[in-house]
Protein backbone atom coordinates (compact mmCIF):
# COMPACT_ATOMS: atom_id res chain seq x y z
CA UNK A 1 0.00 0.00 0.00
CA UNK A 2 1.50 3.80 -0.82
CA UNK A 3 0.04 7.02 0.13
CA UNK A 4 1.83 10.01 -1.57
CA UNK A 5 1.67 14.04 -1.82
CA UNK A 6 2.00 15.14 -5.21
CA UNK A 7 5.05 17.14 -5.64
CA UNK A 8 5.28 20.77 -4.45
CA UNK A 9 2.32 19.44 -1.91
CA UNK A 10 2.31 17.94 1.58
CA UNK A 11 5.43 16.75 2.89
CA UNK A 12 6.70 16.37 -1.12
CA UNK A 13 9.89 18.63 -2.77
CA UNK A 14 8.49 21.44 -4.71
CA UNK A 15 6.65 24.92 -4.90
CA UNK A 16 3.12 24.77 -4.78
CA UNK A 17 3.21 27.40 -7.57
CA UNK A 18 4.66 25.09 -9.93
CA UNK A 19 1.95 22.63 -9.59
CA UNK A 20 -0.50 21.16 -12.75
CA UNK A 21 -2.50 18.73 -14.03
CA UNK A 22 -0.16 17.30 -15.59
CA UNK A 23 2.88 17.44 -12.92
CA UNK A 24 0.33 15.43 -10.97
CA UNK A 25 -0.40 12.92 -13.12
CA UNK A 26 3.18 12.13 -13.75
CA UNK A 27 3.66 11.41 -9.79
CA UNK A 28 0.72 9.40 -10.43
CA UNK A 29 2.30 7.12 -12.66
CA UNK A 30 5.77 7.20 -10.77
CA UNK A 31 3.75 5.97 -7.75
CA UNK A 32 2.46 2.96 -9.49
CA UNK A 33 5.93 2.13 -10.99
CA UNK A 34 7.45 2.36 -7.64
CA UNK A 35 4.79 0.25 -5.78
CA UNK A 36 5.29 -2.32 -8.51
CA UNK A 37 9.06 -2.55 -7.63
CA UNK A 38 8.34 -2.33 -4.18
CA UNK A 39 5.71 -5.18 -3.88
CA UNK A 40 6.57 -7.23 -6.91
CA UNK A 41 2.95 -7.21 -7.61
CA UNK A 42 1.92 -6.83 -11.47
CA UNK A 43 -1.58 -4.99 -10.73
CA UNK A 44 -2.47 -1.86 -8.91
CA UNK A 45 -5.08 -0.83 -7.42
CA UNK A 46 -5.53 3.04 -6.84
CA UNK A 47 -8.28 4.84 -4.57
CA UNK A 48 -8.42 7.97 -4.74
CA UNK A 49 -10.61 10.97 -2.88
CA UNK A 50 -12.32 13.45 -4.76
CA UNK A 51 -9.72 15.63 -7.14
CA UNK A 52 -7.06 12.29 -6.42
CA UNK A 53 -9.83 9.80 -7.61
CA UNK A 54 -10.19 12.41 -10.91
CA UNK A 55 -6.65 12.25 -11.68
CA UNK A 56 -6.16 8.46 -11.38
CA UNK A 57 -8.60 8.21 -13.81
CA UNK A 58 -7.10 10.94 -15.89
CA UNK A 59 -3.38 9.28 -15.22
CA UNK A 60 -4.87 6.02 -16.92
CA UNK A 61 -6.05 8.36 -20.36
CA UNK A 62 -3.05 10.20 -20.64
CA UNK A 63 -0.10 8.44 -18.76
CA UNK A 64 -0.58 4.47 -20.26
CA UNK A 65 -1.66 3.56 -16.64
CA UNK A 66 -3.70 0.47 -16.74
CA UNK A 67 -5.03 -0.34 -13.45
CA UNK A 68 -6.47 -3.56 -12.43
CA UNK A 69 -9.48 -1.77 -10.24
CA UNK A 70 -10.43 2.12 -10.10
CA UNK A 71 -11.78 3.58 -6.95
CA UNK A 72 -12.98 7.25 -7.08
CA UNK A 73 -14.53 8.48 -4.14
CA UNK A 74 -16.81 11.35 -5.10
CA UNK A 75 -14.48 12.48 -7.71
CA UNK A 76 -14.30 15.59 -9.50
CA UNK A 77 -16.44 15.23 -12.49
CA UNK A 78 -16.53 19.01 -14.04
CA UNK A 79 -13.20 21.11 -13.26
CA UNK A 80 -14.81 24.30 -13.49
CA UNK A 81 -17.30 23.94 -11.17
CA UNK A 82 -14.82 22.13 -8.71
CA UNK A 83 -12.74 25.82 -8.89
CA UNK A 84 -16.05 27.58 -7.60
CA UNK A 85 -16.28 25.20 -5.16
CA UNK A 86 -13.04 25.56 -4.01
CA UNK A 87 -13.34 29.54 -4.10
CA UNK A 88 -16.83 29.64 -2.04
CA UNK A 89 -14.82 27.19 0.11
CA UNK A 90 -11.78 29.07 0.86
CA UNK A 91 -14.40 32.44 1.35
CA UNK A 92 -16.44 30.85 3.65
CA UNK A 93 -13.30 29.15 5.69
CA UNK A 94 -11.34 32.96 5.83
CA UNK A 95 -15.11 34.72 7.24
CA UNK A 96 -15.71 32.33 9.72
CA UNK A 97 -12.08 32.31 11.50
CA UNK A 98 -11.85 36.12 10.81
CA UNK A 99 -15.06 37.28 10.62
CA UNK A 100 -17.56 39.02 8.71
CA UNK A 101 -15.54 42.55 8.32
CA UNK A 102 -13.09 39.97 6.00
CA UNK A 103 -12.97 41.14 2.27
CA UNK A 104 -11.79 38.86 -0.40
CA UNK A 105 -9.20 40.55 -2.23
CA UNK A 106 -7.99 37.70 -3.86
CA UNK A 107 -7.06 37.81 -7.48
CA UNK A 108 -9.87 35.97 -9.63
CA UNK A 109 -9.95 35.21 -13.68
CA UNK A 110 -11.94 35.48 -16.02
CA UNK A 111 -13.35 32.22 -15.36
CA UNK A 112 -13.95 32.71 -11.55
CA UNK A 113 -10.87 30.68 -10.37
CA UNK A 114 -9.14 31.56 -7.68
CA UNK A 115 -5.41 32.32 -7.32
CA UNK A 116 -5.37 31.12 -3.53
CA UNK A 117 -7.08 28.20 -1.87
CA UNK A 118 -6.57 28.42 1.67
CA UNK A 119 -2.66 29.06 1.21
CA UNK A 120 -2.31 26.96 -1.21
CA UNK A 121 -1.38 28.92 -4.55
CA UNK A 122 -3.36 28.14 -7.89
CA UNK A 123 -1.51 29.18 -11.00
CA UNK A 124 -2.81 30.12 -14.06
CA UNK A 125 -2.27 26.80 -15.78
CA UNK A 126 -3.51 24.80 -12.48
CA UNK A 127 -6.50 26.50 -13.13
CA UNK A 128 -6.48 26.63 -17.27
CA UNK A 129 -6.24 22.55 -16.69
CA UNK A 130 -8.81 22.00 -13.73
CA UNK A 131 -11.29 24.29 -15.48
CA UNK A 132 -11.07 21.85 -18.47
CA UNK A 133 -11.09 18.45 -16.82
CA UNK A 134 -14.70 16.58 -17.99
CA UNK A 135 -14.58 13.25 -16.54
CA UNK A 136 -17.30 12.16 -18.41
CA UNK A 137 -15.43 12.57 -21.46
CA UNK A 138 -12.41 10.27 -20.33
CA UNK A 139 -10.81 7.19 -21.24
CA UNK A 140 -10.36 4.85 -18.10
CA UNK A 141 -7.90 2.38 -18.90
CA UNK A 142 -9.06 -0.10 -15.57
CA UNK A 143 -9.82 -3.67 -15.53
CA UNK A 144 -12.62 -2.57 -12.65
CA UNK A 145 -14.00 1.08 -12.38
CA UNK A 146 -16.08 1.98 -8.51
CA UNK A 147 -17.66 5.29 -8.08
CA UNK A 148 -18.53 5.82 -4.85
CA UNK A 149 -20.71 8.85 -4.18
CA UNK A 150 -21.98 10.14 -0.75
CA UNK A 151 -24.00 13.09 -1.80
CA UNK A 152 -26.72 11.60 -4.09
CA UNK A 153 -26.80 11.32 -8.04
CA UNK A 154 -25.76 14.84 -9.06
CA UNK A 155 -26.55 16.71 -12.26
CA UNK A 156 -22.43 16.68 -13.13
CA UNK A 157 -22.16 12.91 -12.67
CA UNK A 158 -24.97 12.21 -15.56
CA UNK A 159 -22.46 12.30 -18.36
CA UNK A 160 -19.95 9.69 -16.58
CA UNK A 161 -23.01 7.38 -15.55
CA UNK A 162 -24.39 7.47 -19.32
CA UNK A 163 -20.84 6.27 -20.76
CA UNK A 164 -20.02 4.03 -17.63
CA UNK A 165 -23.39 2.07 -16.78
CA UNK A 166 -23.80 -0.35 -14.22
CA UNK A 167 -21.87 -4.11 -15.45
CA UNK A 168 -19.86 -6.33 -13.88
CA UNK A 169 -17.21 -4.54 -14.17
CA UNK A 170 -18.10 -1.14 -13.29
CA UNK A 171 -20.34 -0.58 -9.91
CA UNK A 172 -21.36 2.86 -8.67
CA UNK A 173 -21.96 3.02 -4.47
CA UNK A 174 -24.24 5.06 -4.00
CA UNK A 175 -24.04 6.12 0.36
CA UNK A 176 -26.26 9.70 0.36
CA UNK A 177 -26.76 9.08 4.25
CA UNK A 178 -22.84 8.79 5.26
CA UNK A 179 -21.28 11.11 7.68
CA UNK A 180 -20.61 14.48 5.90
CA UNK A 181 -16.75 14.45 5.63
CA UNK A 182 -16.27 16.87 3.17
CA UNK A 183 -15.99 20.12 5.23
CA UNK A 184 -13.31 22.03 7.25
CA UNK A 185 -15.59 21.41 10.44
CA UNK A 186 -15.77 17.41 9.33
CA UNK A 187 -11.99 17.25 8.81
CA UNK A 188 -10.55 19.33 11.98
CA UNK A 189 -12.83 16.70 13.97
CA UNK A 190 -11.28 13.55 12.20
CA UNK A 191 -14.36 12.55 10.66
CA UNK A 192 -13.91 9.21 9.04
CA UNK A 193 -17.12 7.69 7.26
CA UNK A 194 -16.19 4.18 8.25
CA UNK A 195 -19.59 2.79 6.19
CA UNK A 196 -17.68 4.11 3.02
CA UNK A 197 -14.54 2.80 3.97
CA UNK A 198 -16.45 -0.52 4.64
CA UNK A 199 -17.74 -0.30 1.53
CA UNK A 200 -14.55 0.32 -0.66
CA UNK A 201 -12.51 -2.19 1.00
CA UNK A 202 -15.50 -4.81 0.30
CA UNK A 203 -15.14 -4.16 -3.54
CA UNK A 204 -12.23 -4.56 -4.04
CA UNK A 205 -11.82 -8.01 -2.25
CA UNK A 206 -15.00 -8.73 -4.69
CA UNK A 207 -12.84 -7.80 -7.24
CA UNK A 208 -9.10 -9.36 -6.15
CA UNK A 209 -9.54 -11.31 -3.78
Amino acid sequence: MMRFDYGGTGDSMGDGADVTVQSCLADVALAADELRAASGASKVVAIGLRLGGTLAALATSRCALRLRHLVMWDPVFEGRAYLAELAAMHRRYMREEIGEHWEDRSPVSAEGAPSEVLGAPISAAFASELGAIDLGATELRSDHVTVVGTSGATAASAGLRERLPESPSVRWLELPHSAAWNSDAALNAAVVPMDVVQAIVTRVEEVSP
